[in-house]
């Protein structure tokens, strides 16, 4: 066992919340979890160091649990793990999703074994599962989180349908409210009533029209959640390709293309919240030491 691992794995945006259908897509950005993990031979607990919130020690505990688990070192080994990231919590841009990846990444450095990418992921999504961090396993996020791009998912049966190229010179321009929203404060079955949406949004990604299918889910899940479609609608009108609130929110999300960003730029920034201006990211989850 080598002791000590760190790793680093990125944020995405939504193209297709699976709340309603579990058909799911998104599109990896250039925000990022880095996360540190340091193992002790000899039983006891797992820590979680300066950790943001609740659920994320939850979910930063789960991680490391499910890997030493999977690698055969449950009860074997304790340690602490901590984490640095940019990317706003609970907003809907994916911090669950680059937390376990990177942590999952990080344990398996650590024990010094050989990493496996897709059964990394597939721990990933348990990790989320068992500590409340997703009601669906988000393997959609967790996918674009690892692998980078942009995909499409069937979260259920935890199998990308379409992997989508998307410009390297896109720019994400990104409205965070001042607010969170938890998972755990969300029930599936109020996304019913937008099942059909979500139908038709998932066979326009499935043709390659992703920004569609962003746009028409992101209006939909605002619909659900009372959020203002006003954000989306105004970025669209300022000429973005697609825009929509991300995840369950509150943040929205435009895509746009560089030569326009400043204009697309100027319509969210009406309104209440932070902004952030990134690009898509096209690299996998990696070691650091």
């Amino acid at each position: 066992m080598k002791g000590e691992g760190q790793a680093l794995a990125h944020g995405a945006v939504s193209i297709l919340n699976a709340f309603a259908t579990g058909k799911g897509g998104a599109l990896s950005i250039d925000l990022y979890t880095r996360a540190r993990v340091r193992l002790r031979e000899g039983p006891g607990k797992i820590s979680s160091g300066r950790p943001a919130a609740e659920d994320q020690t939850k979910l930063s505990v789960a991680a490391v649990r499910q890997t030493l688990n999977h690698f055969g070192y449950d009860g074997e080994v304790s340690g602490e793990v901590t984490t640095s990231s940019n990317i706003p919590l609970a907003v809907g841009l994916k911090s669950s999703s680059a937390a376990s990846n990177a942590i999952v990444l990080a344990t398996a450095s650590a024990l010094g074994e050989k990493t496996d990418d897709e059964s990394l992921v597939r721990i990933g999504v348990e990790a989320s599962i068992e500590c409340g961090a997703s009601l669906t396993g988000a393997y959609d996020d967790a996918f674009a989180s690892y692998y980078g791009g942009a995909i499409v998912t069937d979260n259920e049966a935890r199998r990308v349908q379409k992997t989508v190229e998307v410009p390297t010179e896109l720019r994400i321009i990104i409205l965070v409210p001042d607010r969170k929203r938890l998972t755990g404060s969300l029930d599936r079955s109020q996304f019913a009533p937008i099942g059909r949406i979500s139908e038709i949004a998932y066979e326009q990604a499935l043709r390659g029209k992703i920004w569609d299918a962003m746009t028409l889910n992101g209006l939909a899940v605002s619909s659900v959640l009372g959020e203002d479609p006003l954000p989306a609608l105004d970025a669209i009108r300022a000429g973005a390709l697609g825009a929509g609130l991300t995840g369950k929110g509150p943040a929205l999300v435009a895509v746009t293309e560089n030569g326009q960003s400043d204009t697309v730029r100027e319509a969210p920034s009406k309104f209440e919240g932070q902004i952030i201006e990134t690009r898509p990211n096209f690299s996998k989850a990696v070691i650091e030491s």
